[in-house]
């Protein structure tokens, strides 16, 4: 059943060709027309997601995405079409967004939390709960206006996450944060998704979108320009934005080598049921998968990996030579994808995957790209190296011959007096 049902949206703004900051300008202004731009920021947009999915909307600036989210949200209302919502919604579309600067981070997030509807008997455990989240106990009696910007966004986004919704419409909010807060913020959508949440996301950060979404759509111009599969309509956005914006914007890392015969196009990490994730317990199988593209031809390459930690120091490294396995021609238009089962005999802690394809003589490095996959090894018990053997400690105590059965003080005593 769908959750939410957009049909045949419209939304236009007029935007005017000049500004009047004084108030002698908008006394003359009233003299002369002002003249006006008309902007349409949604074109007949068609919008259907079915309850327990999690959708993607990508696109260029301007292209309409966050003016969509603001309808479905009911903060603006269409110029024409219909929208149907069926459950609860919360939208977090700007952070702290109601914050009083004057209060205090408790007050700030009790008031809030009533707006936001919160359980009455459960606001207290909330609020102290959204405070954790942030990491802001510290300055849980601090006013607002003292904190940095940094920190609101930490706690308007930690806020809004308490609200219990059928529905979720996110616009921009990965990138708030630290590192340490990301992987929380993560950690959340991953839970989400599990829990069969119905989230609608807009976001710059391509690689989100292929790690979290069901489905994807692209919006150009204020219209729906693709949908369906995430990487096919990734690929498609890739194409609108021009060459210097293909694989790259998958990748944080550093691409070495000009990556014209063979390029990385993009990875990722599945669990053995064949879901993306991005955390995997200690001991547990997964499944590293990486996509090339052939630009030219190219007589049996070689496909490698290197694992590293969060100190960038390799784990573990592999190629198809090493492993005595020789590839076949390829040619333009094809896709390589690499499959690669692993073990996570790891300890705790961050890692990144980077990989590389050369030539068959490993004389010519086609492309090679950092941090291609990252992921989340958790629930280890080793606290020291670099590899979780999954040693696991039993022991008996062991008694010598004489000490199977004690005698008593007294009955020694009474032996050592009849010699």
């Amino acid at each position: 059943m769908p959750a939410i049902e957009a049909q045949n949206i419209h939304k236009t703004f007029r935007i005017p060709h000049e500004r009047h900051t004084t108030l002698t300008e908008r006394v003359l202004s009233v003299l002369r027309p002002v003249s006006y731009e008309r902007f349409e920021a949604l074109r007949g947009v068609d919008l259907t997601v079915e309850a327990g999915t999690f959708i993607g909307i990508i696109g260029g600036n301007g292209s309409g995405k966050s003016t969509l989210l603001k309808v479905i949200s009911g903060l603006l209302l269409p110029d024409a079409g219909t929208i149907r919502v069926q459950g609860s919604m919360s939208a977090l579309l700007e952070l702290g967004l109601g914050f009083s600067h004057e209060l205090t981070v408790r007050e700030n997030v009790e008031l809030y939390a009533a707006v936001l509807g919160y359980p009455r008997r459960e606001i207290r455990r909330r609020v102290d709960e959204a405070i954790l989240f942030a990491g802001l106990e510290r300055f849980r009696d601090a006013k607002l206006k003292n904190l940095s910007t940094g920190m609101r966004a930490r706690l308007g986004f930690a806020t809004a996450l308490q609200a219990e919704a059928d529905i979720m419409l996110l616009d921009e909010i990965l990138a708030v944060g630290d590192a340490d807060f990301q992987l929380k913020c993560l950690n959340v959508f991953e839970d989400f998704k599990a829990r069969r949440k119905t989230i609608v996301m807009v976001s710059h950060d391509l690689a989100q979108v292929q790690r979290f979404c069901d489905q994807a759509v692209l919006l150009e111009g204020g219209r729906v320009g693709a949908r369906g599969d995430p990487d096919a309509v990734i690929a498609e956005y890739l194409k609108s934005v021009g060459p210097g914006h293909r694989a790259e914007s998958f990748f944080e890392g550093e691409r070495i080598g000009e990556g014209r015969v063979i390029r990385v196009f993009r990875g990722w990490v599945e669990d053995a049921s064949g879901h993306e994730i991005g955390r995997v317990r200690s001991g547990d199988p997964f499944v590293l998968v990486v996509k090339y593209e052939v630009l030219e031809d190219s007589d049996e390459p070689v496909l490698g990996f290197a694992i590293k930690g969060h100190d960038g120091q390799v784990v573990y490294s592999v190629n198809t030579n090493w492993l005595s396995i020789r590839t076949e021609r390829v040619y333009p238009g094809q896709m390589i994808e690499m499959r690669v089962p692993l073990v996570a005999a790891l300890p705790n802690g961050r890692y990144s995957i980077g990989v590389g394809v050369s030539d068959r003589e490993l004389t010519v490095f086609h492309d090679s790209v950092d941090h291609v996959a990252k992921f989340v090894v958790h629930g280890s018990a080793c606290r020291n190296g670099v590899a979780d053997l999954q040693g696991r400690i039993s022991y008996r105590v062991v008694t010598t011959r004489h000490q199977d059965h004690p005698e008593e003080p007294g009955r020694r005593q009474q032996k050592g007096g009849m010699r």
